[in-house]
């Protein structure tokens, strides 16, 4: 065998040694991170999520009956179940590449969403939350950004940053009602027109009446108001952001429904305004003054006279 062929051989294996080194290198360092890192063992010690983003926060804290958002409203309690398992139950899956670091941390920066989650012994977990463009894939990084990982939960496939990206008003509770024939005290709905005639169900000692209906149809009257034991809103407008809808609060409503519960804190007073043609939404405020859009199909079949309860 001539020298130079020694020489290649050394040299090849040297590039395997070289090669084996490097891969059990990289093995180790991908396999040493906590898969946990992100993760809130045990959330019953959540007392508060803080999301922050452009300058905007959103408050979300445990109260001792009900969670508060930015200390005004109540929030939606289904996706505050859904944040607290994707807290519990997010993994961290790899770090993102050298090669694409400094690029997802500027998007992390810049759109990514800095969470600060409160825990009940005064310590708390602060990290980002973002993800590429296409929302196929979530990254959180640590408080500095010095560490980023492409994060998810074995078997759920949804975009997990999603829950952080929500803003204020999807975060709020929209539960419009929440009664039944069972706690209505009274609805009423007095309509604007003068000829058409008002609607007035009320508790009458034993059970629910129409007020100028003598032969009630009660299935009619159940199916009525099955929908108002959780009866939700599709949205909750801003001012000024709307203009098509802001423009309606300078019109006559066509309608006030007002409705009594057994239970106060479901009391509740909606002014109606007449539906945008071409729109899908009734715009309604509350005794808040807030907009709110309900769509066009739950809204009518509120929209009904006492005749509708007759039997035919």
């Amino acid at each position: 065998m001539t020298r130079i062929k020694k020489l290649s051989f050394v040299l090849i294996g040297l590039l395997i040694v070289s090669f084996m080194l490097s891969w059990v290198s990289n093995k180790d360092r991908v396999s040493s991170f906590d898969k946990s890192l992100f993760a809130i063992a045990d959330t019953t010690q959540i007392r508060g999520i803080i999301i922050e983003s452009n300058g905007q926060t959103i408050s979300i804290k445990r109260g001792e009956e009900q969670w508060s958002l930015n200390d005004t409203y109540r929030v939606d309690p289904q996706l505050v179940y859904l944040s607290q398992r994707i807290l519990n139950a997010v993994q961290t899956q790899r770090p993102v590449s050298p090669s694409n670091f400094v690029a997802i941390k500027s998007d992390l920066q810049e759109s990514g969403r800095l969470i600060n989650v409160e825990l009940s012994d005064g310590q708390s977990k602060k990290f980002y939350a973002g993800g590429n463009a296409a929302k196929t894939t979530a990254y959180f990084g640590n408080e500095d950004l010095t560490e980023i990982f492409s994060v998810a939960i074995p078997g759920y496939k949804s975009y997990l940053s999603g829950i952080f990206e929500l803003s204020l008003n999807q975060w709020r509770d929209r539960v419009l009602f929440a009664s039944d024939w069972r706690t209505i005290q009274d609805l009423n709905i007095n309509y604007t027109d003068p000829t058409q005639p008002d609607l007035t169900i009320f508790f009458d000692n034993k059970f629910l009446a129409v007020k100028e209906v003598d032969l009630l149809d009660t299935a009619t009257l159940m199916n009525y108001l099955q929908p108002m034991g959780f009866f939700q809103v599709n949205d909750y407008l801003d001012k000024g952001n709307f203009t098509r809808y802001d423009s309606l609060l300078a019109v006559e409503p066509i309608a006030e429904l007002t409705l009594k519960d057994i239970d106060s804190s479901k009391n509740s007073t909606l002014i109606i305004y007449p539906k945008i043609p071409g729109e899908r939404f009734y715009l309604l405020t509350d005794e808040s003054d807030e907009m709110i859009v309900v769509d066009q199909q739950r809204m009518e079949k509120l929209l009904v006279t006492s005749s509708f309860f007759e039997v035919n």
